[in-house]
Order: C-alpha cells, then structure tokens, then sequence
C-alpha cells in the first residue's frame, strides 16, 4: 500500500518535532549554564564584595542546578535559596533546586578575600 503525501507529511511532522525536542535537551550541557561575578567595589566586614549572576544559555529550563563551590566561605550572608552548599563534595545547589529558565538569571553577592570559580557541574533539563 502507498503512502499518501498527506500521511507522509505529518510522519515527517512528528519525527521533527520528536528529534528537535531531544537535540534542544542534548544542547544543554553544564556549560550553557554561565556565571559571571564582578567587585562590588563595596566592602563587608574587611573583605571585598563580589555580585555574582548564574545565566542559563539555553532555550530549555534547567533546575538542580549544581555548581563546583569547593571552599566557599563569605563574610556576607548568601539566600540559601539562591546558593546553598551541599553536605558532601565540595558543590553548592542554585536557586533552591527550581527551574533557572533562559533571561532569568539567578543573582546574589558575597564577600571574601578572592573570587570563586562557581563552575557548572550538572542540571536537569526540561523542554
């Protein structure tokens, strides 16, 4: 039995849409999660301030957002719910473990004698 264009068109559709939800997930590694920090030029309790910003790059929400904290200490208090070290291995859970979605960015401040890398580590993808 042949195939009519219409059938094959909408096989087509579904397949598309299939793939291109998976490729948007593939296309979310821990590195389209993005933190930059600055100084402040302010100061807490004898230490520098620095403003810190998690940005997600990807179209896709990303939530469980883990990055590397190993160290982390501030004299300035951080909102848990933004940044919260871990019990174990040295990583810090951004903004409570929700969804950080694309031009929403995650912002808090913390004072220390040195910047900290805050590398990405792992998230959970949603699209």
């Amino acid at each position: 039995m042949d195939a009519t264009p219409a059938a094959i068109l909408v096989a087509c559709l579904l397949l598309s849409t299939a793939s291109s939800s998976g490729a948007a997930a593939a296309g979310c590694p821990p590195s389209s999660i993005v933190v930059t920090q600055s100084g402040t030029g302010e100061w807490a309790h004898g230490q520098p301030v620095y403003a810190v910003a998690v940005r997600n790059t990807c179209g896709c929400a990303q939530s469980d957002v883990k990055v590397d904290c190993a160290g982390f200490d501030t004299t300035l208090a951080v909102d848990p719910a933004k940044l919260q070290p871990l019990p174990a291995g040295g990583l810090c859970l951004v903004n409570g473990g929700a969804p950080v979605a694309q031009g929403r960015d995650v912002t808090f401040s913390y004072a220390w004698s040195r910047q900290f890398g805050f590398r990405p580590v792992s998230s959970t993808v949603a699209c």
